[in-house]
């Protein structure tokens, strides 16, 4: 929250508006201001306290105090980042009034047919895989385990930045999003919002629409593209969504890797999860900056970077299969990443269908676009090259299923929807094999002579 104190209306007894405040001596201008700045302060704490809101610093102080409190150990990752093992039991999602009486689920009581079978066949597929455009290798720990572990029933958490506690607003504005199927079919200009500019989302990602869809799966190859301007990302992801993309009426899950400056404070790559029950306006956030998701592993570290990573024309690296499906006994989404459950949404904490079920699911990539400079950004998507390219150039999502109504993993259909909201920057180009199912390459450069 942010009030508004404008300084020359707080005058210390004494001193008279303009006229008066020239002929004051120095020192006494300088008190002046010191009263005037120590006024605003206690006005707006006052104001923000009164109202059940504490300030800024106040929460941020607090949210560390609880924080440390709760750490068992903490861990220093070569990348700079500080991970608290924290007692699983006292993690930031219990904060959240809708969960204020949950029961920790530590395992899902129910999962869907064909998921441990999806797993197998694609590992056993890389393994006996000779190409470079095909993985050899998958993804399977993440830079900080190489400083060592958290200790059994905790969970790993990325100290925040001061950013990621002061302003979670912004956090909530970047991942604001619109439906690909109509950006695609406008010319989307700069958005302002009050002094902040809102950037343009734009896309490349398939879709599928349907009545009950309680999962997903996907395989993606990991990059590393640049990102132009700080405030700007560059992501590629899964989505569960139920509502409507008009108003506060959307619910969604989402998970992938990201690379956001702003966010994270360099430019690596990361694993990331998001959520938000009223369209990306007030509630939910990235990875455990809010009380919400409930983190049951102790390995996998939500907004840790990932590596190795895919070279243009030489080796491709895979993060390991990411599945979100619908608990049918408790109605939790879970999260698993190869063979490790990671967490999942309470089912409470969804209010426009994704209580009960999801209605569209996408794959693929995005970006925010800023015109920093007065035109498109040069922020890339995927590998930074076109999906006409194909494999060991571009980045791909593969082995695309869902979980339809007999909750068994289905593959998704070879005529699934595919859009990129803006094809000279960023392409998508489906492709099926034996290998990979149901998949296709995605992304760009950005900024070119035709994308400008």
């Amino acid at each position: 929250m942010r009030s508004k104190v404008v300084a020359h209306n707080i005058i210390p007894v004494g001193l008279e508006e303009k006229t008066v405040s020239f002929r004051v001596h120095k020192s006494m201008r300088t008190e002046a201001m010191l009263w005037v700045c120590l006024f605003s302060y206690v006005t707006i704490t006052i104001f923000c306290t009164a109202y059940g809101e504490p300030t800024p610093s106040v929460a941020r102080t607090e949210y560390l105090r609880r924080l440390n409190e709760a750490t068992l150990r903490t861990i220093e990752s070569p990348d700079g980042d500080v991970v608290h093992c924290v007692d699983r039991a006292k993690q930031p999602a219990f904060d959240h009034p809708l969960l204020s009486d949950h029961v920790l689920q530590e395992s899902p009581t129910s999962i869907p047919e064909g998921l441990e079978d999806l797993n197998a066949k694609n590992l056993s597929m890389l393994e006996n895989s000779n190409s470079t455009a095909r993985p050899s290798t998958i993804f399977g720990t993440q830079l900080w385990h190489s400083q060592g572990r958290c200790p059994e029933d905790t969970v790993p958490i990325r100290r925040p930045s001061d950013s990621d506690l002061l302003d979670r607003q912004h956090q909530t504005r970047s991942y604001r999003r619109l439906n690909y199927t109509a950006s695609s079919k406008r010319n989307l200009s700069r958005k302002l919002m009050g002094n902040f500019a809102m950037p343009v989302h734009e896309y490349a990602v398939g879709q599928i629409d349907h009545t009950s869809i309680y999962g997903t799966y996907a395989i993606f190859n990991a990059w590393n593209p640049k990102v132009q301007d700080p405030e700007e990302m560059s992501i590629a992801q899964l989505w569960l969504i139920s509502g409507s993309f008009y108003g506060p009426y959307l619910d969604t899950v989402e998970a992938g890797w990201t690379v956001e400056p702003d966010a994270y404070k360099d430019y690596n790559t990361r694993f990331f999860i998001y959520w938000t029950n009223d369209n990306y306006k007030t509630s939910g956030c990235r990875d455990l900056h809010c009380p919400g998701f409930v983190h049951v592993s102790r390995d996998m570290l939500l907004g840790g970077t990932i590596s190795p990573l895919s070279k243009y024309g030489g080796q491709q690296f895979e993060m390991q299969p990411v599945a979100v499906w619908k608990d049918n006994v408790t109605g939790n989404w879970w999260l698993r990443v190869g063979s490790t459950n990671i967490g999942y949404w309470p089912a409470r904490l969804f209010k426009n269908g994704l209580q009960n079920k999801a209605s569209i699911a996408q794959w693929g990539g995005e970006i925010t676009n800023m015109f920093a400079k007065g035109r498109h950004t040069s922020t890339q998507m995927g590998s930074g090259h076109f999906s006409t390219e194909g494999g060991g150039n571009a980045a791909y999502v593969r082995s695309l299923q869902y979980v339809d109504s007999t909750y068994s993993f289905v593959s998704v259909p070879k005529n699934f929807r595919f859009a990129a909201s803006n094809p000279t920057c960023y392409s998508i180009t489906p492709y099926s094999t034996t290998y990979s199912g149901t998949s296709f390459f995605f992304g760009g450069p950005g900024y070119n002579p035709q994308c400008h």
